[in-house]
């Protein structure tokens, strides 16, 4: 039986657990080592698909389910079952990148996750170039002439990828998508997703926490940027890295090290294991 405070840490991936070379580092791997050996339940809440976060879950050889794609999916390494929560049909992602291709004007890129598939048409050279340093056999990714001839099977998200100083169009865009029953989200400052209503990494964890039968008062949580909010919210003890977007740093209960100062381990040995100091204000 744990005696820790917070039994279940749940962990962002990107600018978050991963450092230097998108690599997660040997102090958080003994940070976490270390929590589960105290009782602890250890686990991911990432944007990327079970594609791309495959090669991170086998290094942790995590036991419970993770949080794939902004809460979209759900993997269970026990059974090696993808759940996915809520889908979109494909007539609804033709009509999106339609309107994204007819109203915004910056430069961008579209990627459209499937369950097993990620779909592209041509990309700018820096998106490419990022897909291909991600690219592992698991990683389906499939170049399709036009969005119009996406198959007809259910899809999790649509991303739209633009410069930092062109995202306000985007989100400029997305609040006129009323008719819609989707969700966005700024999940990286690039990066901004369209999701099925009703799915977040928050009401993904509560529902981990239902399965686990555990409160949300033992759940921590660390994350980076705005898709982390509400999980943070949600958990007894909401951490952001020292890099974190200013409103995760606001929200946050406690501040931790950079990712690239292995944030996850800063968290686990100096607020969650027995020997931790006392949480402290932000």
């Amino acid at each position: 039986m744990s005696l820790l405070p917070y039994p279940l840490l749940v962990s962002d991936v990107d600018g978050t657990l991963l450092g230097t070379g998108n690599r997660i580092s040997s102090e958080n791997k003994r940070s976490i080592a270390r929590f589960r050996e105290h009782g602890g339940i250890f686990t991911l809440a990432t944007g990327r698909t079970y594609m791309e976060a495959k090669r991170f879950i086998d290094e942790l050889s995590l036991e419970v389910p993770v949080i794939l794609c902004n809460g979209a999916l759900l993997f269970d390494p026990a059974s090696g079952h993808l759940s996915p929560v809520s889908t979109l049909p494909a007539d609804m992602i033709r009509q999106l990148v339609a309107n994204a291709l007819e109203r915004l004007s910056c430069p961008m890129d579209l990627i459209i996750y499937g369950i097993d598939a990620i779909y592209i048409t041509q990309l700018r050279p820096a998106t490419e170039a990022a897909l291909a340093a991600e690219k592992t056999e698991d990683l389906n990714v499939v170049s399709l002439p036009s969005f119009n001839d996406l198959p007809d099977v259910p899809y999790l998200k649509l991303v739209v990828i633009a410069d930092p100083q062109e995202m306000h169009q985007v989100i400029t865009w997305s609040d006129t998508l009323t008719a819609f029953p989707i969700d966005a989200t700024l999940s990286y400052d690039n990066y901004f997703e369209i999701l099925p209503r009703g799915m977040s990494k928050g009401a993904a964890a509560a529902k981990l926490i239902e399965q686990l039968e555990m409160e949300p008062k033992q759940l921590a949580a660390i994350g980076d940027h705005c898709n982390d909010l509400d999980m943070l919210k949600l958990a007894g003890l909401g951490a952001a890295v020292g890099n974190a977007h200013p409103e995760v740093l606001k929200q946050a209960d406690v501040i931790v090290a950079r990712h690239d100062e292995h944030a996850v381990s800063h968290l686990i040995e100096h607020h969650l294991l027995p020997t931790a100091s006392k949480k402290t204000a932000k």
